[in-house]
């Protein structure tokens, strides 16, 4: 296993990160607790350290399954989790007021059965809330214990300015982290996201690295991305908006040439996504997966490293793709 510093800290994160949504429910595209184990096992085993959740996957069953998995390897783990999404139905089971903030963390610290998060994740922007006052809450807990760093999630570069200079002013704690959506299928992030992140040191930990599944090939026929019925319930979970992954009609060549590239190097298409991520200098993506094979061949993309002409290759066809929005 290969590891990296977390942004500006001095804590080490493996190269992959583990994503935990698909733990603690019945869809089709999920599983519970003994299967969910099989999966960590295998990260654990092939070292690593870094296992991403958040409180509203399966209100909260996702947290309670790493919770029960880490007991005994706990010091040994960065287990990062997330505050914003609806846990409830009255008015404040949502957002990052410091209310909610403080509940949110206290329930999650119980689901996993800890004393500590290493990384706390505002899962959105929450416009309802002044951002003072959700960083000034992170603050104290990081002064309390409670939590390690604070990291971002999907915003908008002038949304994690204004957190960042915000915090920069008042002397609150600053994101270590950035988890937003990025992969060769979608790369609206390089415009500003990503270089205000490398210019300030912070990680960038992208989710959906694969899109949703998309930059595996499984979904190429004829030397079409095609889309059938069956499909759909497996793209949504977690993706966003899947078709920003397959209605592009330049995306089929970017998938084909990964397919090709994957091909010539002796490995798979997932690899060749992943080790294009790992080549422009995120930290670690995060993988979610529901089967133990998948977890080891996302570790072996640390091996399938890209030249600078193969790269180039990949990202020859991509057009930007604002007309689909932040998904």
């Amino acid at each position: 296993m290969q590891y990296a510093k977390l942004g500006w800290s001095g804590t080490k994160v493996s190269r992959i990160c583990l994503g935990t949504m698909s733990f603690g429910n019945a869809a089709d595209w999920m599983v519970e607790k003994e299967e969910a184990f099989k999966v960590l096992q295998k990260a654990w085993d092939l070292g690593i350290n870094f296992y991403d959740t958040a409180n509203v996957y399966s209100r909260g069953r996702s947290e309670e399954i790493v919770g029960e998995f880490m007991k005994g390897r706990r010091e040994d783990a960065v287990i990062a989790t997330k505050v914003f999404g609806r846990m409830g139905d009255l008015p404040n089971d949502a957002g990052l007021s410091r209310k909610q903030v403080l509940k949110s963390l206290s329930d999650s610290l119980r689901r996993l059965g800890t004393e500590y998060v290493d990384l706390y994740q505002l899962h959105r922007w929450d416009r309802d809330s002044p951002i003072e006052e959700t960083l000034s809450t992170l603050t104290d807990a990081v002064h309390q214990g409670k939590v390690r760093y604070i990291g971002a999630s999907s915003m908008w570069a002038y949304q994690l300015a204004t957190a960042y200079y915000t915090a920069e002013m008042k002397g609150y704690e600053k994101f270590v982290s950035m988890q937003d959506l990025y992969n060769l299928l979608y790369r609206e992030e390089e415009r500003e996201v990503i270089p205000f992140c490398k210019e300030h040191g912070i990680a960038l930990i992208p989710w959906s690295p694969t899109a949703v599944g998309v930059l595996s090939g499984r979904y190429m026929r004829d030397g079409k991305l095609e889309i059938r019925p069956g499909d759909v319930s497996r793209l949504r979970p977690g993706g966003g908006d899947y078709r920003v992954y397959v209605e592009p009609p330049e995306n089929a060549e970017i998938v084909r040439r990964v397919i090709e590239t994957a091909k010539s190097k002796g490995v798979t298409p997932t690899q060749v996504a992943l080790a294009w991520l790992l080549k422009k200098g995120v930290t670690a993506p995060i993988v979610a997966t529901t089967k133990p094979e998948h977890v080891e061949e996302a570790v072996g993309a640390l091996d399938a490293q890209l030249t600078d002409d193969e790269a180039k290759y990949l990202e020859e066809p991509y057009k930007p793709k604002a007309i689909y929005g932040h998904i």
